[in-house]
């Protein structure tokens, strides 16, 4: 386990980390945030640890790197962690926001480069790709997030950023169940998805 007593452990990121947490007293969100912070709790209950939820809905790799200072840094965390990319992709297919200038590849790779440099002031810092729950290989849209998630993985990895892959993780439950199973959208997790996402980011921590 890496964590030391009273660390104070930040996740950043998209309405995915967000989770609603706007309807949550403790700001935590219903979603894989707070199972990390519930996990930790049960089973590490000897450290007083400290876990903000930074995530907001709608957030791309640009929104985030603007609000950073304010939002990730001014937490000034002991271990930090990063996922942001699925609305840099899904913008590209939904138009939810036509006004809004779209993340092309070569933009969402400066921005990430970037938030590596900001997040490398924290000592424990892990980019999570993004990922698609989605397990027919041809789809476009899970083409797209695979060629961002791996921008994100080659730019943490010349950056000395430690990457956690998602991918991987929903691929393995999609080999005995369905993506739709667990999300409707492909995107939001549901409970079991934030379940999968949470286990990852606690077996993560546990590796020293």
């Amino acid at each position: 386990m890496r964590l030391q007593d009273e660390a104070t452990i930040v996740f950043a990121g998209d309405s995915v980390t967000d989770a609603n947490k706007s309807a949550d007293w403790n700001k935590l969100g219903s979603g894989y945030v707070r199972l990390v912070h519930d996990a930790l709790a049960a089973f590490y209950p000897q450290k007083r640890l400290r876990v903000v939820n930074a995530g907001i809905s709608g957030d791309n790799s640009r929104d985030l790197l603007a609000r950073w200072d304010r939002d990730v840094s001014a937490y000034s965390p002991d271990v930090l962690f990063c996922l942001i990319g699925i609305n840099d992709v899904w913008r590209h297919f939904d138009k939810l926001d036509p006004e809004k200038p779209l993340v092309y590849e070569e933009e969402y790779e400066r921005n990430i480069k970037s938030i590596c440099e900001k997040g490398k002031a924290c000592k424990d810092f892990t980019l999570m790709t993004p990922y698609f729950i989605e397990r027919n290989k041809s789809d476009e849209m899970l083409r797209m997030t695979l060629r961002y998630a791996d921008i994100a993985r080659r730019t943490a990895r010349a950056c000395g950023v430690h990457v956690l892959e998602l991918q991987p993780v929903f691929d393995e439950y999609m080999k005995w169940s369905s993506g739709l199973s667990i999300s409707w959208d492909r995107v939001h997790p549901g409970n079991i998805g934030a379940m999968l996402i949470a286990r990852a980011i606690v077996q993560n921590l546990e590796k020293e």
